[in-house]
């Protein structure tokens, strides 16, 4: 089974600096939803994963070197199309890098990443040995819905699964 994971880095999720952002990192804890979200069904999901190396993604951001807004990239911020992390642990320090060097945007579309996982599915289809296994973490607010359900049921026949969890914070107002 090949894990994939795609965490959501749109303005709507707020100001990381601000204690009602989904990205706003608990001084004694270090923790916040996204975290929680990554290491909760990480840890799960990584022992059916036999090498431990997850391609990591990120959307909705502004991202290094030229501030570009990018729907998919990879959330160690990897020059050398390189998306993979080593092990749960690799993808927080991955997610802190990203929260660190790029800037909340938008909008939320998750079709980019849910092809991209789709495109590696569909080359490993034919031997039937590999699944892939995509976890989008989101704020919830999806602004490309037909293009994200068009690429949902272009993936329904592969070896593919796409678990999307919604953190959320009812305080935080946008």
């Amino acid at each position: 089974m090949n894990f994939s994971i795609a965490v959501d880095f749109t303005a709507s999720n707020g100001d990381p600096r601000d204690q009602r952002s989904l990205h706003y990192m608990n001084p004694q804890t270090m923790e916040n939803q996204y975290t929680t979200a990554i290491r909760s069904v990480g840890e799960i999901v990584q022992d059916y994963d036999t090498d431990k190396q997850f391609p990591a993604l990120g959307f909705g951001a502004r991202i290094p070197p030229n501030g570009q807004v990018s729907h998919e990239f990879f959330l160690n911020l990897s020059q050398e199309n390189n998306p993979y992390c080593s092990g749960v642990e690799g993808i927080l320090q991955a997610y802190h890098h990203s929260l660190q060097n790029v800037k909340l945007y938008g909008p939320t579309n998750f079709s980019p990443v849910i092809n991209h996982v789709a495109n590696f599915a569909r080359a490993y289809q034919a031997n039937g040995n590999q699944y892939f296994v995509l976890l989008i973490l989101t704020d919830g607010i999806i602004t490309d819905l037909d293009a994200t359900l068009s690429s949902i049921i272009a993936a329904s026949d592969l070896p593919m699964s796409i678990i999307i969890i919604g953190v959320g914070n009812e305080d935080f107002s946008a």
